[in-house]
């Protein structure tokens, strides 16, 4: 072999270089492998009214609970009203008899404190003795009688006259809303109202259930109602004779104008 056709070593090194080079370009011109799944495909292609459906049903579903929770909302309501209602029949009975409230007593303890606790100088002792017993009395100077702390005693001892008579039962003008008739009727007017609620979201759900149904569904139903009718209308015809209901025989009476009639009767 001749010199010029040797390689130098750096040659022959290197000589892979230019494959590795034509290589990782002919791998970042390549297009990329697009690969088919037969069964998602199919799926998909044959499910349009499959998942219309499931879009409608989950529709459905969702406004069915939206009702839940608006009547469970409302019942809540309705206790807390009738909750409250009924505190403030019992408020306005206790202040219709003359008992004194619990609530303001809770409310305001101090203020009833004060005056049962007098100041020393309205407090006046004085002492009685004998050979067996002490007695200590005390008097309040700045006894007031209309003060809430001695209002429930000084009613009670006013509605009952004497020890002899039986004690009155005090007249109430005006009875609030808790007597039984009264009861009766709020409970007739709340099942009323709650008959016509029920009602009203029936015709509603009704309402968006036909709202929500397509018109091959729509057509289906007018399709099953029209052969349901013509069914019926088959049965009453066999139950009546074979013949349409309201339809009369036809036949040739005494007055007809048939032969041996009235008609052809001359003398």
């Amino acid at each position: 072999m001749s010199g010029s056709s040797k390689k130098s070593n750096i040659a022959l090194l290197t000589e892979g270089a230019a494959y590795i080079q034509r290589a990782k370009k002919a791998r970042r011109d390549q297009v990329e492998e697009i690969k088919f799944d037969d069964d998602a495909r199919r799926e998909w292609l044959t499910g349009f009214s499959k998942r219309k459906k499931a879009k409608i049903e989950e529709k459905r579903s969702r406004a069915k609970e939206r009702d839940h929770q608006a009547h469970l909302d409302e019942r809540r309501k309705a206790r807390q009203e009738l909750k409250e209602r009924a505190a403030e029949n019992v408020r306005a009975v206790r202040a219709a008899m003359g008992l004194v409230n619990d609530e303001a007593g809770e409310e305001s303890p101090q203020s009833e404190a004060g005056p049962s606790e007098p100041s020393a100088a309205a407090v006046e002792e004085a002492e009685y003795s004998d050979e067996d017993q002490l007695a200590t009395v005390t008097i309040i100077e700045d006894f007031d009688p209309s003060s809430s702390a001695f209002l429930p005693a000084r009613r009670a001892s006013s509605s009952s006259p004497a020890p002899e008579t039986a004690p009155k039962r005090p007249v109430v003008p005006d009875m609030p809303a808790s007597s039984h008739k009264a009861q009766s009727k709020l409970r007739k007017e709340k099942e009323k109202e709650r008959a016509k609620e029920a009602k009203y979201r029936e015709k509603e759900e009704n309402r968006r259930s036909r709202s929500m149904e397509t018109k091959s569904e729509r057509r289906k139903g007018r399709e099953i109602e029209g052969k349901r009718r013509a069914l019926k209308a088959t049965l009453a015809i066999e139950r009546d004779g074979r013949r349409p209901r309201g339809v009369k025989a036809k036949g040739k009476g005494a007055g007809g104008k048939g032969k041996g009639g009235a008609g052809t009767r001359r003398k």
